[in-house]
């Protein structure tokens, strides 16, 4: 990090030394809503803090890597759209219902990027393209949350902190999409799939809670929910106009109605009575990210500039295999030889479902896994050791480390916001909330 952003946080923590600091008791005292308090179970007793000048120059090269991620098809396939499907390993099925509303044109941008610290730079791991984007409602609500706290409204004064706004991007670019069926004030729905809201609706209620204080009007439910009326979808009786899509595709081709629950929101999205943001995460497949990599030095494919942002930003990456083709077997040997450097992963999993660190397996688990993948769809990537956050454990005082995982939210505005997932030292560096019990979340200042 940089000097300017270790110098604020090496304040704040000597602050959190003292026993009856504001700073290190800051978290028990946010005043928030049991609607966000259920959302943010899990919390790191402090924000990070980042430098704002660093973390912009990350967002525009995030900006440049998305806008390469989606013109693939036309770089690398001469526009043809089934060779680069095909490449990725993505099914019939999966590519018809992901292309359904895809357009002729790449999808807005919109997504999260999760990241690393290398203790130099921002390195990218992963570029989550689409709409269900798990933590975005703590991105500016959380820091508004903690400058409601004195100690901390006077520390950031001091020192010049500020945040960014998820929620006034987000509610700009969901009336935006409103417009395009000519709703003034658009009525947005969030919806989960089948079952969803059982497991994920205090998030998404905050989610809602996030766009009514930009007052967007806000439904939340799940997609069988909805009824139509002359092709319009409703919810709770109320016409919807923009769906904030949080039904994924897997959780829908599982539903033994969820094909049948997609067709009529197709059709009123074709039909411009409602807009689907977004509509599609087929450029979110981790494959695309190894296709930069692999062709970040062909200046025939990428300008000057383009491969500088890719060299900047991406680990070294390779696909490893895709469905139906057989062992790769001179990449096999390879990343045996490099286990220590390497980390596996499917190529259209999430969550942190399915992957495996060489450095964390035996070699006999690490070939058996390569040779799976490699006939199943997935990637190898080159490790980035994660930055460390130091945190003062609010009842004790103790310092302890935590590896860091940064999320960079993107809106058409560009950057415009972030968080950090943290975990303690001494099990699993895969960092996801889903199935790590440890991991906790925290927001971002900016300095």
């Amino acid at each position: 990090m940089s000097a300017k952003a270790n110098r604020v946080t090496e304040a704040y923590l000597a602050d959190c030394a003292a026993p009856e600091s504001g700073l290190r008791h800051a978290l028990a005292n946010l005043d928030v809503s049991a609607t966000k308090r259920a959302a943010w179970p899990r919390l790191l007793p402090r924000p990070v803090v980042v430098d704002e000048a660093e973390y912009r120059a990350f967002g525009r090269d995030l900006v440049t890597v998305f806008d390469l991620v989606t013109s693939l098809p036309r770089r690398l396939f001469d526009g043809d759209f089934e060779r680069f499907r095909t490449s990725l390993g993505l099914d019939d099925v999966h590519t018809t219902l992901m292309c359904r509303l895809l357009g002729e044109g790449p999808p807005p941008l919109y997504g999260r990027a999760d990241v690393y610290y290398d203790g130099e730079a921002f390195k990218l791991l992963e570029y989550n393209i689409g709409s269900a984007l798990g933590g975005l409602d703590m991105v500016g609500t959380l820091p508004k949350a903690y400058l409601k706290v004195p100690a901390v409204a006077e520390f950031a004064a001091e020192h010049g902190l500020g945040y960014l706004d998820m929620g006034s991007d987000l509610a700009g670019a969901l009336r935006n999409a409103g417009k395009t069926i000519g709703a003034g004030e658009p009525v947005v729905a969030i919806l989960e799939g089948p079952g969803g809201m059982t497991t994920y609706g205090h998030q998404r209620r905050a989610i809602g809670e996030l766009l009514a204080e930009q007052n967007v009007t806000c439904l939340v439910g799940e997609i069988g929910d909805l009824e139509f009326r002359d092709g319009k979808p409703y919810l709770d009786g109320t016409g919807i106009d923009v769906i904030l899509r949080y039904y994924g595709l897997e959780e829908m081709l599982e539903a033994p109605d969820g094909v049948e629950l997609l067709e009529p929101v197709f059709r009123a999205h074709e039909e411009g009575a409602v807009v689907v943001w977004t509509p599609t995460n087929v450029y979110s497949n981790k494959g695309t990210l190894a296709m930069l990599s692999e062709f970040s030095a062909d200046t025939t494919v990428f300008t000057a500039e383009e491969r500088a942002a890719i060299d900047r930003v991406l680990p070294w990456s390779r696909m490893l295999g895709r469905p139906g083709a057989g062992p790769d077997a001179g990449r096999i040997e390879e990343c045996v030889r490099r286990q220590d450097q390497l980390v596996f992963k499917p190529t259209g999993s999430y969550g942190g479902k399915g992957v495996v660190i060489g450095q964390e397996v035996d070699t006999a688990t690490w070939r058996d896994t390569l040779d799976a993948g490699s006939r199943t769809g997935s990637l190898v990537q080159e490790i980035v050791r994660p930055n460390l956050e130091t945190v003062v454990d609010p009842q004790t005082g103790e310092s302890s480390e935590w590896y860091a995982l940064w999320a960079a939210f993107m809106t058409p505005s560009g950057l415009s916001g972030g968080g950090v997932r943290a975990i303690p030292p001494g099990g699993t560096t895969v960092i996801t909330m889903i199935n790590n019990p440890d991991v906790r979340n925290t927001c971002l200042f900016t300095c």
